[in-house]
């Protein structure tokens, strides 16, 4: 009886997977244990879960994995020959094996490339095995190797190049990694190169290095590629060029310099150099005495001279052509925009003063201003000034009007006609006084430039008086001079490495000194109290120190009385007077600098000081009107409110 065809192959393979599940146990990996594999047309999905009871390992099937194989084989294969087999069934149909840990992902190739792992790879590995592999390119661009290798791996397989650090980046499989790991040794070897130093005569490198990239481009600069590249570098210290390269392309390149390096044929041109930073008339005489030298040696050779135009601030310039290069060359390095410093001080001073005086004043004088010395002090200042005008008016005293010239309580005791005038002055008087001063000067200056602030007034001092006579008349005259009186700050600084500034600091707190008076009159010159600070500190960018200051307590003690009446006992009392005056004073000078190196660093610190006017100016407005900061600009309006 004849089978139907179809029935047939059925048969076959329901027999092919029975012969394969015949010699499995429960225990598959068993050494010496052998497997035939002969499959016609069979569900993949079958043939992934026979290897895994086969080789021991456990899968991950990608549900896109589907399909029927067939696989024809005459010889016993132990587990990882089976493996192996798999492994090429699966690469033909499109699909691959990647570890992950304790199981292997079952996937299609095309997504193989980016679950590969490129760990520990052993070039004995597997061949079937996907993996991800950083081939490290010394010699050639590994942009060049991607361009050979591309054609020569599969569409599914990945190659990408990374010019930092000069690698190969290849996703394939193990025996595809090897044969690429091969071709990559043979392409990337060392060539043959030699370096070589041409000094320059005539010509100045940096012109010769710009000359020959617009002549050679592709063999010289940085898209120079191919056997006939040169690098090329300039050496400013000796006007020489550093070539590298293979030496036949370098002897070329040998050639054209030389042709390049002859003497100029203009012996003279004049330029103008506009500066954009720099000061014309400075870095003239800076130009001036650099080429001074060269100026004595010249010979027939054209002299160099150099003229400042401060309207334009530009330098006019005639030399030879040399000599300009060299001119362009330190105007590049000199004419740069120079960092500028903020230099913001804080002097603050506190004061405070008391002052008790006690005791009864007496004195008797006659009408030529002589002392009665019976039973009177001392005469002071107070008494001076309550009896002066009996000194001169050769009238009686009018207590009533001496003493209304005075402060403290007094007590007039007689008027006397027969030609001698008495005064007494009863004191108790305690004064206390306190006083903050708080100073902010600020200044803006450029680096290792001189900055000077004053604040305060310009006092006139007594220097001298004479009197000139001329047709019988006689004109006294006084000479003053004018000192600044107030608060000074000289500051030179000088920025440093790491954003240090070394400051070279003066600083002066002066003030004048109220002098004492009764009535109208004065009882000493003009006196001033100044306190100084000459100091060179290091500090860092924005960071506050303390220049210095001053703790001040004084106490002075005076007293008046009549000889041995003034020491009795209780009684004493009404024949002397005492007065205590304290003074503690605290000073102290704060300096903070601050780097200003851009635009956008100027800006922001004239926001701050336009915002703290602002803050006092809106003390009066309303939180909504407060809130809004007005522009800048209406500074120059001459004013802040709408």
């Amino acid at each position: 009886m004849l089978t139907h065809p179809v029935q047939l192959l059925r048969c076959i393979a329901i027999a092919s997977l029975l012969l394969l599940a015949m010699p499995l146990s429960p225990v598959a990996g068993n050494q010496g244990q052998t497997w035939t594999i002969n499959l016609k047309d069979a569900d993949l999905g079958e043939f992934i879960t026979q290897v895994s009871r086969i080789s021991g390992r456990n899968f991950v099937v990608d549900p896109r994995v589907k399909g029927r194989v067939t696989v024809i084989s005459s010889a016993a294969l132990d587990a990882d020959g089976v493996y192996e087999l798999f492994q090429s069934v699966l690469r033909v149909h499109g699909f691959a094996a990647v570890p992950a840990g304790d199981v292997v992902r079952i996937v299609q190739q095309t997504l193989a490339k980016q679950s590969a792992s490129g760990q520990d790879f052993d070039p004995t590995s597997d061949g079937e095995l996907m993996v991800t592999r950083v081939i490290p390119a010394t010699n050639v661009e590994s942009s060049e190797l991607v361009k050979i290798l591309r054609p020569l791996i599969p569409q599914y397989s990945h190659v990408a190049s990374v010019d930092q650090p000069n690698v190969v980046i290849l996703s394939d499989h193990a025996e595809n990694i090897r044969r690429m790991e091969s071709i990559i040794r043979e392409i990337d070897v060392a060539q043959d190169e030699s370096v070589a130093v041409v000094a320059l005569k005539e010509a100045w490198v940096e012109n010769m290095v710009e000359l020959l990239e617009t002549l050679a481009p592709n063999q010289i600069g940085r898209n120079a590629r191919g056997p006939q590249a040169v690098q090329v570098v300039a050496n400013a210290r000796n006007n020489s060029l550093v070539l590298r390269g293979k030496p036949a392309a370098i002897e070329e390149l040998r050639g054209l310099i030389r042709r390049l390096d002859q003497p100029a044929t203009v012996m003279g041109s004049t330029q103008v150099f506009r500066l954009s930073h720099g000061s014309a008339e400075q870095l003239a005489v800076i130009l001036a005495d650099i080429l001074s030298d060269q100026n004595a040696g010249n010979g027939s050779q054209v002299r160099t001279s150099i003229q400042a135009d401060t309207s334009l601030n530009a330098l006019v310039v005639r030399a030879d052509p040399s000599t300009m290069v060299e001119v362009s060359a330190i105007l590049d390095q000199l004419d740069v925009r120079r960092t500028q410093v903020l230099i913001e001080a804080a002097i603050v001073e506190v004061s405070i003063s008391g002052r008790q005086t006690r005791g009864v004043d007496l004195a008797a004088v006659d009408r030529d201003g002589n002392t009665i010395p019976l039973f009177v002090s001392p005469l002071g200042q107070a008494l001076q000034g309550l009896l002066g005008p009996a000194f001169s008016s050769g009238d009686d005293l009018d207590l009533l009007a001496g003493a209304a010239d005075l402060t403290s309580p007094t007590l007039a005791v007689a008027r006397l006609s027969s030609g001698v005038s008495f005064a007494a002055i009863l004191q108790a008087i305690g004064t206390h006084s306190d006083s903050d001063l708080l100073s902010t000067p600020s200044i803006l200056t450029l680096d290792n430039e001189e900055a000077t602030i004053v604040v305060g007034q310009s006092v006139p001092f007594r220097t001298g008086s004479f009197t000139t006579t001329g047709t019988g008349a006689q004109n006294p005259f006084t000479t003053i001079q004018r000192e600044d009186v107030g608060i000074t700050l000289r500051v030179i600084p000088h920025i440093h490495d790491g954003d240090a500034v070394r400051l070279e600091v003066e600083q002066e707190v002066s003030s004048v000194e109220p002098a004492a008076q009764v009535g109208d009159q004065s009882f000493s010159d003009i006196v001033t109290n100044k306190r100084t600070i000459r100091t060179t500190i290091l500090a860092d960018d924005g960071q506050t120190i303390v220049l210095g200051g001053l703790i001040q307590d004084d106490v002075q003690e005076s007293g008046r009385k009549v000889p041995f009446l003034g020491d009795l006992p209780l009684a004493g009392k009404l024949f002397r007077s005492s007065s205590t005056e304290r003074t503690k004073r605290n000073l102290l000078v704060f300096l903070r600098p601050t780097i200003l190196r851009t635009k956008d660093d100027v800006a922001s610190v004239g926001e701050r000081k336009y915002r703290s006017v602002w803050e006092v100016q809106s003390r009066n407005l309303s939180e909504e009107e407060r809130a809004e900061l007005p522009e800048i600009d209406r500074l120059y309006q001459g004013r802040l409110q709408q």
